[in-house]
């Protein structure tokens, strides 16, 4: 722990599994007051690494949010910003992944993609902002992927929306820094999840061969890249889509 993030208050979305789970685990290592918010579903799992973090030494609470409910979204915004009266950083990584080519997609598989992976990161940064407008400070990053910079045939749907996630995140750059927000995305490309547990040594092989760096990332390596976008270290960083995807648009 380096403390990058001593004292500040925020939250992660869909923290409690995953890419997520890493995230947070880093936040709050780096001394965040961490509110990692998941589906009520996914509620065993959040405190448990509640639970993990506190007993580490860190500082965190499970909330449960379906990110599809505005009213949920509502309720994150004002319960992370009652702990210390404002806003430090607002992490968005909630998602889903369908697959399926564009002739076999259907409407309702476009509808609950967008609403879980897009529409909601546009409602939660438009409350968030709102909140940081006031106190004229602070930090959001938006977990994209490297599907926002290439075409991912099976996955267009998917594509399409990680692609939007970097569209809104220049635009909310470029509209808020005279106020001191910072608004940047990360992409990663191939970390350990438990979409990919039990998978073949063949299937593994497949993702990880067009990287630079043959192996499948952890979790936390992604966390570190946000907690860096996040930190005062990158106060002149805003608008950025950082990879963090063992070189894999290096050549694709």
């Amino acid at each position: 722990m380096t403390g990058l993030l001593s004292g500040k208050v925020g939250f992660v979305t869909g923290a409690a599994n995953g890419i997520g789970k890493g995230i947070a685990s880093v936040l709050a290592d780096e001394g965040a007051h961490v509110v990692i918010s998941d589906l009520a579903s996914a509620a065993t799992e959040g405190h448990a690494l509640v639970a993990r973090i506190t007993q580490s030494g860190g500082s965190a609470q499970f909330l449960p949010v379906d990110v599809t409910s505005l009213s949920d979204i509502e309720t994150l915004v004002a319960t992370t910003q009652s702990i210390n009266g404002k806003i430090d950083f607002a992490v968005n990584n909630a998602g889903i992944g369908p697959k399926g080519t564009i002739a076999e997609s259907d409407d309702k598989t476009w509808d609950l993609t967008n609403d879980i992976n897009l529409k909601s990161v546009f409602r939660i940064m438009r409350a968030t902002i709102k909140v940081m407008r006031e106190q004229r400070s602070g930090s959001i990053v938006n977990i994209s992927s490297v599907a926002g910079m290439t075409g991912l045939p099976t996955a267009g749907i998917y594509a399409a929306t990680k692609h939007a996630i970097i569209g809104l995140t220049k635009t909310a750059a470029a509209e808020n820094g005279e106020v001191n927000i910072r608004v940047n995305a990360v992409l990663p490309n191939a970390i350990k999840s438990k979409l990919l547990d039990g998978s073949s040594a063949e299937f593994i092989k497949t993702i990880t061969d067009p990287q630079a760096i043959r192996r499948l990332g952890e979790p936390e390596e992604v966390g570190a890249a946000v907690a860096f976008l996040l930190s005062d270290k990158a106060s002149f960083i805003t608008g950025v889509s950082l990879p963090v995807d063992g070189g894999y648009l290096a050549t694709n």
